[in-house]
């Protein structure tokens, strides 16, 4: 028969079980009344009271060791349960009460700039009005702890530095070029691709692309710029095709300014990362950024051919 528990008796359940889950942390019941601030034959008593409570055997107990029992360990990962619930509750506590403020040290690529850091660097400021952010925007990698950095929006493969790194999302490349240079030119084809000019980055030689017919060639006429802003701003002066990231052509391409060529094939997709030192958890400000980051890359949607 399942015993029902009074609302009193529940509150001390739940002390008994964070009690039990230290004692099965540290191994000894000395050791846990040391972590806890109790006496020894307190946090004893404790378990004990848990067992006859809950009408079970948690743990065997030998002159030098504790052993759980099969209903123990059932307990100690339920114990584990209720003390992480605890945990996330205090800290969620904690970062209401935590408003951020002071400055925020960022660096970034440029083309990050306008479709994705600005507004959520302006929405943080609108709420929180204590907040300084330094934005750094630079296509070199900056290192963090050199340049008295908070967190580095880094893309591609990152180096073993020792720094932290969250995944923040993907880019997916797509071929471009402007109406003029389009219609000016003849019929571009996969076949004939490498015959037209291209607009290319360091890191796109040799241009590789992915889709019916995978290729990988450069162009007889390259035009060559480093950012991926000047590659989007040249396709759109009508200079060639270029490989750019959709997620940072949106507008462009629904005013018309560019337009898919050859839809069928994409870049190699390139994984971005929010990189950092902190041993511990990240500050609220640059949590919400990250999240914040991640959410405008789900909710950009693939663009059609």
């Amino acid at each position: 028969m399942i015993r029902m528990f009074r609302k009193n008796e529940q509150k001390r359940l739940a002390y008994q079980m964070l009690v039990f889950d230290e004692v099965v942390n540290q191994g000894s019941f000395t050791a846990a009344a040391e972590a806890l601030g109790h006496t020894k034959s307190a946090v004893s008593q404790y378990v004990s009271q848990l067992e006859q409570d809950l009408g079970v055997k948690l743990l065997t107990r030998s002159t030098r060791q504790l052993h759980l029992t099969t209903q123990g360990e059932a307990m100690a990962q339920r114990s584990r349960q209720l003390w992480r619930l605890l945990t996330e509750t205090l800290e969620a506590a904690h970062d209401q009460q935590a408003v951020p403020g002071g400055r925020m040290a960022i660096t970034a690529p440029l083309a990050f700039e306008a479709p994705l850091l600005t507004p959520i660097i302006a929405e943080l400021c609108g709420e929180f009005p204590q907040l300084l952010p330094e934005m750094h925007y630079d296509d070199a990698r900056l290192d963090i702890l050199q340049h008295n950095l908070d967190m580095a929006i880094s893309v591609g493969p990152q180096k073993d530095s020792g720094y932290h790194a969250i995944p923040i999302g993907r880019l997916d490349s797509v071929l471009v070029a402007a109406p003029s240079y389009i219609n000016r030119s003849a019929a571009i084809t996969a076949e004939s691709l490498r015959g037209h000019s291209l607009i290319v980055l360091p890191w796109q030689r040799p241009l590789v692309l992915q889709g019916p017919s995978g290729l990988a060639f450069e162009a007889a006429k390259e035009i060559k710029v480093n950012t991926s802003i000047s590659a989007i701003n040249s396709a759109i002066a009508g200079v060639g095709i270029a490989l750019v990231p959709s997620i940072f052509i949106e507008t462009e391409l629904a005013e018309g300014k560019l337009q898919r060529v050859l839809p069928e094939h994409s870049g190699p997709s390139r994984e971005v990362f929010a990189i950092h030192a902190y041993q511990q958890q990240l500050p609220l400000a640059l949590r919400l950024v990250v999240e914040r980051l991640k959410e405008a890359f789900r909710q950009k949607a693939p663009v059609s051919g």
